[in-house]
């Protein structure tokens, strides 16, 4: 008998963890992918990216979440192994699974009743979470189970694509279509509006889901012809370019260069791996497309004009003033197609 060596660390543990993972799937006109990276390997505060469908309604969901590791710093949950996770951590797998139960419900829910129902999961979930865990950490700051959510629920029918996307939080969902680009589905939850000004400032947000207070769920859909695109993506995957305009970059060069979904989703874990400064999640569905080849090819015209368009050239020279002066004048020409569909700001 053939006895396999020993591994080093027991399986699962923190550090025999890849920090890492990407997935892919295609079904006739519908192909899927997912990105998942951590800062630190085993205590990423992102949870696994969401991507479901179902196939007898044509039902797809698209989530991303980021639990909230300033105001949920605390410990709250002790592994088997003696590995202690925050309480941001807990929150965003939590939230990940009360969003999965919710979607299995979508079908038999009507478009007006899905969002209470969501908050409702979610709600029950993170109030029987255990938050044993002790901790010196309090203030008005302090949440309980504190994470972001974006998603986005869509029906293909006949040559169209209904959406709805959902939200708390700064985490973003998106379309990306063949003929406009990079069009942002939802509106941060915080004071400043401008996604330029929230690149340089990073600004707090003002609603995130969590266990010990109440929380909003937003809301905002419509309708696109197929072909297209729609991700969801959390902060670390937009949040540490020069501009909105280059997430785009990102999405349309790694896809310019695949082979297939699975080779995009590499791609784009490599590129934005050495380039965040967080944990990364990204959940991606194209739409009404023959195959990754007529994918590749309907964006390739977009990918030129955003390269002819100057978004990628940074100035080297002139220092900060140069940058910000580029990033003030490709952002006015980026901006409108940019929030096209993007939902009123709130009072």
């Amino acid at each position: 008998m053939i006895i396999p060596p020993r591994p080093a660390l027991p399986p699962g543990s923190p550090r025999s963890r890849p920090g890492h993972l990407t997935w892919s799937a295609a079904d006739g006109r519908l192909q899927a992918l997912v990105v998942w990276t951590e800062r630190h390997p085993g205590h990423g505060e992102d949870a696994e990216p969401l991507a479901v469908y179902h196939l007898p309604t044509a039902n797809g969901l698209l989530a991303v979440f980021d639990g909230s590791g300033g105001s949920g710093a605390a410990p709250a949950w002790r592994a088997p192994d003696g590995a202690t996770y925050t309480s941001a951590w807990a929150g965003a797998r939590v939230a990940r699974l009360a969003t999965e139960c919710w979607f299995q419900h979508v079908p038999a829910l009507g478009a007006e009743d899905s969002l209470p129902h969501l908050k409702r999961w979610l709600r029950t979930m993170l109030h029987a979470a255990p938050t044993g865990a002790r901790s010196k950490i309090t203030g008005s700051m302090r949440r309980v189970l504190p994470t972001t959510l974006a998603a986005v629920r869509y029906r293909a029918h006949g040559e169209g694509v209904h959406w709805q996307a959902i939200w708390a939080g700064d985490s973003r969902a998106y379309a990306l279509l063949p003929a406009g680009g990079l069009h942002a589905l939802t509106r941060d939850d915080t004071r400043e509006t401008d996604a330029l000004a929230q690149l340089r400032q990073d600004p707090p947000m003002t609603n995130v889901i969590c266990a010990d207070r109440d929380f909003t769920l937003s809301a905002h859909g419509g309708e696109f012809r197929e072909p297209c695109v729609l991700l969801a993506a959390t902060d670390g995957f937009f949040g540490y370019v020069h501009t909105p305009a280059q997430f785009e970059c990102v999405l349309l060069d790694t896809l310019g260069r695949a082979r297939d979904m699975g080779d995009w989703a590499g791609l784009l874990r490599r590129a934005i791996q050495p380039a965040t400064g967080d944990d990364a999640s990204l959940s991606l569905a194209a739409l009404g497309f023959e195959g990754f080849g007529q994918l590749r090819e309907a964006f390739a015209e977009r990918h030129a004009d955003v390269v002819r368009g100057g978004y990628l050239d940074v100035p080297r020279d002139g220092g900060p003033q140069a940058v910000r002066g580029w990033q003030d004048r490709t952002w006015g020409t980026y901006r409108p197609s940019y929030e096209k569909f993007m939902p009123e700001v709130r009072e």
